[in-house]
């Protein structure tokens, strides 16, 4: 077995099958010889490909194992054995009932192995090798984590030095790469590089299975390079791969799969270098690796699409036919080869359909494009797969049906918005879900386009709320309290909000580990300390478990489509105060949606004279009035002077809102005087996320009576979605007794410039407060004003106050306290509180949201609205430290001017009136007053 002398081998065998005869049936040590039989013609099949060599052992160690008591010592031996077998015909002939047999067979070997055997790593390495293959087969994560999770416990038990402490190893990383490649966690990559490093460092030279040590390390060199782009992962992947084909055999049968791998390194360094030679080895190497599979291989149809993409690559960059035709041919077999409900269906699928989109390219007959759009239609479709392989092919049929308006685009849009939440996985950490949701940004604006085009505004408002604010509206899932499934089906009720409960603190515990980790480095790529990988383990189990059991739900009758797509039945009741029109901005139109909740359909108003171009120009238009404004920066608080740039000025971006957006929607809606001021409610998509649509309007000289603005007919506020709204507080937590108000001022240790408005803005508030006999304060000094304290005092108080800075940073936004520290949105989204009250904040850019993620509302507003707070006062850029003190006491002041117990509904109306204020002063400037927005209820 060490020096791999074929010849020794077959003495073994010869020697063995000798003792077998000679032992007389029922002696003590028939089975021994039995599966030391077996062990050899296992080995002799690794090394010839004989299908017979391995049926024969298999039989041999089934007998071993029947003739073996139960409790004799060796039977977990036996079983071990038997159980790899089957293992290894699996992955000769992929027959799913071999592979269901070694599980069962490798669990009772563990399970009769006491803890701390000398056997049980290596029977944990076996048993866990299997849940690797069958993850690789049926695409079950559960599977991937016992791999891993049996895997470090194999590895921890073998000491260094130990021969089989490479094996292990190069096992336990290859499961990390799988993982990698199911959710994309970047940590998990770069555990699986440095594990397959240590194992090909430790194992000698010469040993039978360096080479796929090598292997494996060279894998994970080559899918980092496909992930990162450095090409020097690529050049080391070449390089270990070629002394791993150099140093199999040519009649051996891994050489195939090295060969494969080889071929596919080359393709990827053309693709990269463009060196034809590159090429045309790689398509010679995959040729070979082709050949050499024996026709029934379970991983015939990978090598043949490893060589239909070279031949894709070849036929892109010289432009033959021939080749093209070829890929098509290896394709076809490639697709035929793999059955249904294998996860690489979705891949094959949608190289198969790129080839006949290449054609089209190149020939222009429809029937091609009808091809690819089939393909792609069933690589998305397909229900076992990688969901960003399954939503790129969504992504590629909405492609090709756009562009012969075929008659199953919304069919393909359905499909991709129902497949965005499962890209954003729950069980994914808070940064990483919003990293996979950038490949999908514009889908569901897109796809409301395409069913308003078709007459279906009613789907378009659903799939506007299903794609949006994903990551927020699954955190309001588990904050559910499923009344209609408790009714109906308490246990499974009862079991689902145990889980949900489980899951957020597990996530929760997950960000608040990663947030100090990832301000302490600059790399996008870090390790991760083990407490950590435990904690993102636990996170990942729960919500596997919590999938598992909303499937099972969902095969209740009556419960198909349990907290998945909302209908517009339901939706409208969210317009139970005012108006809410959703604003859509897709490239080929846009348009506002209207929603009452006493009309049983959407009132549709297209926007034929504005554009998303003009929308993204207006958008352009504002950063450069801010810009010239200076205001753009969060310490900068110069208030500049009147913001004309060469014809762009506020007046002109406001008017062209009013005229092309904001009165079409007035006038439907019958606001044609002003007068009493009724609420309304914006959820704006796209472009419109970013411009200030509630202050559209002429603001000049000669409209300066009422009614050109629209401020002078309703009182605006921003919703992220409008389920939020739906939500109201519980009536056992109505309000009660003394309203409880937190104030947080800039502390010193903030690391930031002095804000002097800070503490008038805080005596104003005591101020009003003192004058007012229905609430009291907790002030939380700046020299205290740490995260632990303020999270701590949030949760005891209904309305809380932020007065310092705020700054704008993707996941990581949030307010500037004490210790140079910020409460974040990672910190945000840990507040469990009863739904209601204010949160006021007075700091710069807390409604900015992200400009490439712009539907999912990743902003500190967001984040308190949806951590429980009824409304919100935020701020859409910086604001004045000057001026946001006058802001915070009229707000304020006329919220606790009737002596009685606030109500956070008002602050909408008391903000509107305390802008309206500053800005008929005729004093104050547009960027000044115009970022100031109410968001919520």
């Amino acid at each position: 077995m060490r020096l791999g002398e074929l010849s020794d081998l077959e003495h073994a065998i010869s020697t063995l099958r000798d003792a077998v005869d000679l032992i007389p049936h029922g002696h003590l040590h028939k089975p021994t010889c039995l599966t030391n039989l077996g062990t050899c013609l296992e080995a002799r099949f690794h090394r010839l490909g004989e299908l017979g060599d391995l049926k024969a052992a298999i039989s041999t160690h089934r007998d071993a194992v029947d003739l073996a008591p139960h409790g004799h010592p060796n039977k977990p031996d036996y079983l071990n054995n038997l159980g790899t077998s089957f293992r290894v015909r699996f992955e000769r002939l992929g027959e799913l009932s071999d592979l269901d047999d070694a599980i069962s067979t490798l669990r009772d070997a563990v399970d009769l192995t006491p803890r701390g055997h000398p056997d049980r790593p290596p029977r944990l390495n076996n048993l866990s090798n299997c849940y690797t293959s069958r993850f690789e087969r049926l695409g079950e994560l559960s599977d991937i984590e016992h791999a891993i999770s049996m895997l470090r416990n194999a590895v921890d038990l073998i000491p260094r030095g130990h021969p089989d402490k490479p094996g292990r190893l190069s096992n336990l990383g290859t499961s990390f790469r799988l993982r990698f490649m199911c959710l994309g966690e970047l940590s998990d990559l770069e555990h699986a590089i440095s594990t397959l490093r240590d194992a090909v460092d430790l194992i000698p030279h010469g040993h039978r299975h360096k080479p796929t040590c090598l292997n494996n390390l060279s894998t994970s060199l080559r899918v980092r390079f496909e992930r990162l782009g450095d090409l020097g992962d690529l050049e080391n992947a070449i390089l270990t791969l070629r002394d791993a084909v150099d140093l199999t055999p040519h009649c051996h049968p891994d050489k195939p799969g090295l060969l494969s791998n080889f071929g596919t390194s080359l393709r990827l360094r053309f693709e990269r270098l463009r060196e034809l030679s590159d090429l045309e080895n790689a398509i010679s190497t995959l040729r070979d690796a082709v050949d050499l599979t024996p026709r029934g291989h379970p991983h015939k149809p990978r090598r043949l699409n490893n060589l239909g993409n070279s031949l894709l690559s070849r036929f892109e960059h010289l432009g033959e036919l021939s080749d093209l035709e070829h890929a098509i041919s290896t394709f076809r077999h490639a697709v035929d080869l793999t059955p249904y409900g294998h996860p690489d269906k979705p891949s094959r699928l949608t190289s198969f359909g790129d080839c006949f989109k290449s054609r089209f390219d190149r020939s222009g007959d429809p029937s091609d494009l009808e091809q690819s759009i089939s393909l792609y239609s069933h690589a998305a479709s397909h229900p076992i797969g990688p969901i960003k392989v399954r939503f790129q092919a969504s992504q590629n049929w909405i492609s090709c049906a756009r562009r012969i308006c075929h008659h199953s685009l919304l069919h393909a849009y359905s499909i991709a918005i129902n497949l965005l939440p499962r890209l954003a996985w729950i069980g994914l950490s808070l940064s990483h879900r919003y990293d996979e949701l950038r490949r999908g940004a514009d889908v569901m604006r897109e796809a409301a386009a395409a069913a308003l085009d078709s007459g279906l505004p009613e789907t378009a408002v659903e799939w506007l709320e299903q794609g949006r604010s994903i990551v927020w509206g699954e955190l309001l899932q588990l904050r559910s309290s499923y009344e209609e499934l408790s009714s109906a089906h308490p246990n499974h009720a009862h079991k689902l909000q145990e889980l949900s409960v489980a899951l957020e603190h597990a996530g929760s515990t997950r960000e608040k580990s990663e947030s100090p980790l990832l301000e302490q480095t600059q790399s996008a790529v870090h390790r991760v300390t083990e407490s950590l990988y435990q904690e993102a383990d636990r996170h990942r189990a729960l919500a596997i478990e919590r999938d598992k059991l909303l499937q099972e739900i969902r095969g209740i009758p009556g419960f198909e489509q349990f907290l998945l797509r909302k209908q517009f039945s339901h939706l409208r009741a969210s317009a139970h105060t005012g108006p809410l029109v959703i604003l859509n901005a897709a490239e080929s139109r846009c348009d506002a949606l209207i929603v009452l909740s006493d009309v049983d359909h959407v009132i549709h108003i297209p926007l034929p004279t504005f554009t998303f171009q003009r929308s993204a120009g207006l958008q352009n238009m504002l950063v450069k009035l801010l810009g010239h404004a200076r205001v753009i920066r969060c310490d900068d608080d110069r208030e500049g002077g009147r913001a004309t740039l060469r014809g762009v000025s506020w007046e002109s971006l406001l008017s062209t809102l009013w005229n092309d957006v904001v009165r079409p929607v007035l006038d439907v809606l019958a606001f044609s005087a002003p007068g009493d001021l009724s609420r309304i409610f914006w959820c704006p998509t796209g472009p419109f996320v970013f411009l200030p649509i509630h202050a559209a309007g002429f603001y000049d000289t000669q409209h300066s009576r009422p009614g050109h603005k629209v401020s002078d007919f309703v009182v605006s506020s921003y919703v992220p979605t409008l389920s939020i709204l739906a939500l109201s507080p519980n009536p056992s937590m109505a309000p009660s007794g003394d309203l409880r108000l937190l104030a947080v001022g800039q502390p010193p240790s903030d690391g930031q410039s002095p804000l002097p408005g800070v503490n008038t803005e805080l005596r104003h508030i005591r101020q009003v407060i003192r004058d007012s006999t229905s609430a009291q304060t907790t002030l939380v000094e700046s020299s205290v004003g740490t995260v632990e304290e303020v999270l701590t005092l949030m949760k005891e108080a209904e309305w809380v106050h932020f007065a310092c800075h705020g700054i704008q940073d993707g996941v990581n936004s949030g307010l500037c306290l004490a210790d140079q520290h910020r409460l974040k949105l990672r910190d945000i989204i840990t507040l469990s509180r009863p739904r209601g009250g204010l949160a006021f904040l007075s700091a710069c850019q807390t409604a900015m949201g992200d400009e490439q993620l712009s539907d999912e509302a990743i902003h500190v507003a967001a984040g308190m609205l949806f951590a429980g707070y009824g409304g919100v006062i935020g701020t859409m850029w910086s604001i004045s430290d000057k001026l946001a003190p006058d802001v915070a006491r009229d707000v304020y002041g006329q919220l606790f001017r009737n002596g009685t117990r606030p109500d956070y509904r008002d602050a909408a109306r008391a903000l509107h009136d305390a802008i309206g204020r500053l800005r008929e002063s005729g004093t104050v400037p547009f960027h000044i007053w115009l970022p100031f927005i109410h968001v919520g209820l």
